[in-house]
C-alpha cells in the first residue's frame, strides 16, 4: 500500500510541475522546448513566472503588467534565450539581438516570433526553415510591429 500511495504522490507531481498549458493572450496551447529548440517564453515579474507561446503574445499582452519585466525569449541556442527587460516602461534587449515576426496564422508563432543572439543567428535560422518574407527587426522595430493596429499598412 506504502509504495502505491509514493507512486501516486510521484505521479501527481510530475502533472504538477508540467509546463502545458494555454498562453494567457492568445488562449493557444504553450509550445513546449524540444531536444533541438527552445519553444518556452517566460515572463517574471515579481517573484511570478507566466509562461506564453510566443514574444509576439508577450508584448500584445504587456499592458496587463504595471511593474518591470524579464522576459526570456527563446533564441537559436537550446538553454540560452535572449533576454528582454521592461524598466520603467522602456525595453531593452542585449546588443545585437535580432527578431522575427513574420507569421500568418497565429497557429505558426511559436517557429515565426521570435529572437536572436545575432544576425547571423537569424540568417542561419531563416534559411534552414525557409522562412518566406522574412525580415531581422531590431526590438523597437519588433515592438512596433506587433503594437501596430490590425488592418494597418505594414
Amino acid at each position: 500500500m506504502k509504495r502505491i500511495l509514493i507512486a501516486l504522490l510521484l505521479l501527481v507531481s510530475a502533472f504538477a510541475f508540467s509546463h502545458e498549458g494555454d498562453c494567457p493572450y492568445c488562449k493557444m496551447p504553450l509550445v513546449q522546448n524540444s531536444k533541438d529548440q527552445d519553444n518556452e517564453v517566460v515572463v517574471k515579474f515579481g517573484n511570478k513566472r507566466i509562461e506564453y507561446r510566443c514574444i509576439y503574445c508577450v508584448i500584445k499582452d504587456q499592458k496587463r503588467y504595471k511593474s518591470d519585466l524579464i522576459v526570456y525569449a527563446p533564441s537559436e541556442k537550446v538553454g540560452e534565450p535572449v533576454v528582454l527587460k521592461r524598466t520603467a516602461g522602456k525595453w531593452s534587449a542585449p546588443e545585437g539581438a535580432i527578431f522575427l515576426n513574420t507569421f500568418k496564422k497565429h497557429s505558426e508563432c511559436a517557429e515565426l516570433s521570435r529572437a536572436f543572439s545575432s544576425r547571423s543567428a537569424f540568417d542561419k535560422y531563416v534559411a534552414d526553415k525557409k522562412v518566406v518574407d522574412a525580415k531581422p527587426l531590431t526590438l523597437t522595430e519588433f515592438i512596433d510591429v506587433v503594437m501596430k493596429p490590425v488592418g494597418t499598412d505594414k
